[in-house]
């Protein structure tokens, strides 16, 4: 019995420091990988970055592409729970919009939040997948991902495009894509408020393409 309740002993102090420790493994390796890029950056930086020791490393998040896709899921979801962004209520916002005109808006700033977050961790990935299998892998499922991601939107945007569901999600996975926003927002320089309006009209004309809004 005392082994059991040894098993089972719990400490919030243990907890907390694990999961300091885990956010400044994360914080640490995503300003790495985005300076230098993923090949360039080695666990012993990371751990030197995050003040912790290298096996602090292991024991918080993992390998190397484990670090990596711990960063990638923060940058998508905006947190480290475990909750996917597809059940945040930012997104069950939009189902409960009952309007179309709101749940589109609402789509638009859902999709410019997660951009601006994931993009540079985008290009990381891009940059890496190349060289690197693990980096390969995860681009891959980041990619289906999206596209998946697309579907659920379309869904909870709560009528019926004008197009096939299927198509529409083809669509907005392709508008919602990091590789737009780089270019509009920061190589074309357009503002977040510009780019909100572009997807919006773009989310517009699949449900109604004869009568797309059109915004200065």
């Amino acid at each position: 019995m005392a082994d059991v309740n040894r098993r089972r002993y719990h400490s919030p102090l243990r907890d907390a420091q694990a999961a300091a420790s885990r956010a400044a493994v994360l914080a640490a390796a995503r300003e790495l990988f985005v300076a230098q890029g993923y090949g360039r950056t080695t666990l012993d930086q990371i751990a030197d970055r995050a003040g912790v020791s290298k096996p602090t490393v292991f024991s918080a998040v993992g390998n190397k592409a484990q670090v990596l896709k711990a960063v990638r899921d923060v940058a998508m979801a905006g947190d480290d729970q475990p909750e996917p962004v597809t059940a945040r209520p930012d997104v069950a916002a939009i189902a409960g919009a009952g309007d179309l005109d709101l749940a589109i808006a609402l789509t638009t700033r859902h999709i410019a939040d997660v951009v601006i977050r994931y993009h540079p961790i985008h290009e990381v990935l891009h940059g890496a997948a190349g060289s690197d299998p693990a980096a390969a892998e995860l681009w891959d499922v980041a990619e289906r991902e999206r596209r998946v991601g697309a579907g659920h939107l379309i869904e909870r945007l709560g009528r019926p495009p004008a197009m096939a569901p299927r198509r529409a999600a083809d669509v907005l996975s392709l508008l919602m894509a990091p590789d737009v926003f780089d270019r509009l927002v920061v190589r074309a320089g357009w503002s977040r408020a510009a780019y909100e309006r572009w997807l919006g009209d773009q989310l517009h004309a699949l449900y109604a393409p004869d009568s797309a809004r059109r915004h200065s």
